[in-house]
């Protein structure tokens, strides 16, 4: 039959009790005290959608922060949960407590008797404010923490800190101790203890790093990571701690060496957790740093890249390391790049060389065969390089039982050729199957005529003259 006009809803007032403003606002947090003004608002102006994740949106809230001012104020009788499902609250003004004898703390006989521990737990010491034994009080009934428990928290973290410490943070100190599940006097006996252990442990490696202070929340937190998620002993944090003389000595920085210690030791099959093993790691990283650097200064490089360190790695997982160098070093002295050491080390492998000594001999042989071919070519009057072929066609004229003199002989009259190599190689087979090995022998022997060049074919050179040296060097084309 009554409707409230909707202008008188947006513009008009809601009466708040003086006693509210008194005797229960200062105590309370400012987020309850919003909850329970606009729960009253609501009280009388009902919104039929309104839901317990709604208030909580339009109060720029959580809902558990919204559910625990709620009951907050259900402890102060100022609000009464009527049912849960959907939850609905009766919201009673302060004047109307003060007049049934209903009003004040008294109504909750075990947060009165909890307000009187916490206020002598700390005596004269710190002066304790109401909305702070209200947020202690939440740790019970929210973190289903037992009251005996919360108070040795709060006894803890005034002795180990400062007599004014933070109630926030010994909230977060309190939800850890809920998720560890520390629900007994003895439990946190014994969880108080190693937290205590955890702080000397801590200002332990600070004063190492050269800081004179107490550990913050944070670095007791990565503290407590590095020993109970990551498993290190103190000794091992300390053995880690020389690395930070490349850096800034700060517990996020050791935080980053300890983790790559972790990361690369995993690799390697198992996490260090003592000193010994965290100096073997470091040990390990310095000769694998070192080995890179040496990869890089073979092949030229003033400084190692990603994408050198990806193919280096890689490649010593499949092939021996000494060899990976050795092989880098001869790419770099032939002025060849990292894209040619994997495909050099893998027609190594396809001959049967898989050791650096059988590497060595191979180039060492390549280096001599060179020697010989580049005086060919020049003989011939030839170009180019020579190449894997072209050293297979001179160890088979040597092993036809040719004398060099006799193959030098056979470079003279292929002089004009355009595929020197391939009519040298036919004029020495026409005197192997004539026996004429001797110079003077094969001197005797009409030279057959030259094939005429074709380009495009694998026996073309490059017009580029090299000198001895570049020729000794190169070891390309294996």
């Amino acid at each position: 039959m009554f409707k409230l006009d909707d202008n008188t809803l947006l513009y008009g007032s809601m009466p708040l009790d003086h006693l509210f403003i008194r005797d229960y606002l200062p105590a309370a947090r400012g987020d309850y005290v919003k909850v329970y003004i606009y729960g009253l608002y609501l009280s009388q102006h009902p919104a039929e959608d309104m839901s317990l994740s709604l208030l909580a949106r339009e109060l720029d809230m959580t809902e558990s922060e919204t559910e625990a001012a709620l009951r907050y104020w259900e402890r102060r009788r100022l609000v009464s949960r009527l049912s849960d499902n959907p939850p609905v609250y009766l919201f009673r003004g302060a004047a109307q407590l003060a007049l049934s004898g209903e009003a004040g703390m008294e109504a909750d006989a075990d947060f009165v008797a909890f307000s009187e521990d916490v206020y002598a737990l700390f005596g004269d010491r710190r002066k304790i404010r109401p909305s702070e034994i209200a947020q202690a009080w939440e740790w019970v009934q929210d973190l289903k923490l037992p009251q005996d428990v919360v108070l040795m928290l709060l006894t803890h973290m005034s002795n180990t800190g400062h007599i004014n410490f933070s109630f926030k943070k010994a909230e977060a100190e309190a939800a850890h101790m809920a998720e560890q599940g520390i629900l007994t006097v003895e439990d946190a006996e014994s969880y108080f203890s190693h937290s205590l252990s955890l702080q000397q442990n801590a200002r332990s490696i600070l004063r190492h790093l050269g800081r004179r202070r107490d550990p913050s929340e944070d670095e007791i937190r990565l503290y407590r990571k590095w020993t109970e998620e990551w498993q290190y002993s103190h000794d091992a944090i300390l053995a880690a701690c020389r690395e930070t003389t490349k850096g800034e000595p700060t517990f996020a920085y050791l935080d980053g060496i300890l983790g790559g210690i972790r990361q690369r030791a995993e690799k390697r099959g198992r996490a260090p957790r003592s000193a010994a093993e965290v100096e073997s790691s470091l040990e390990s990283d310095d000769r694998e740093k070192q080995a890179l650097r040496d990869f890089a200064a073979a092949l030229g490089l003033s400084a190692p890249g990603r994408m050198l360190e990806n193919a280096y790695t890689q490649m010593v997982r499949q092939y021996d390391p000494a060899l990976v160098l050795l092989v880098a070093g001869e790419v770099g002295k032939a002025g060849g790049r990292l894209d040619q050491v994997e495909p050099t080390l893998e027609k190594l492998s396809a001959q049967g060389m898989h050791t650096p000594e059988e590497a060595q001999k191979y180039f060492e042989e390549a280096r001599r065969l060179n020697t010989a071919l580049a005086l060919l070519l020049e003989r011939s009057g030839g170009a180019g390089r020579p190449t894997a072929r072209d050293r297979a066609l001179y160890k088979k004229w040597l092993s036809w039982g040719f004398p060099e003199e006799t193959i030098l002989l056979a470079a003279d009259q292929a002089r004009g050729a355009g595929r020197v190599m391939p009519y040298m190689d036919k004029i020495l087979e026409d005197w192997h199957a004539a026996g004429a090995l001797t110079p003077e022998a094969a001197a005797a022997r009409k030279a057959p005529a030259p094939a005429v060049s074709r380009k495009g074919t694998g026996w073309d050179y490059d017009q580029r003259r090299y000198t001895e040296e570049e020729l000794e060097n190169r070891t390309d084309d294996i």
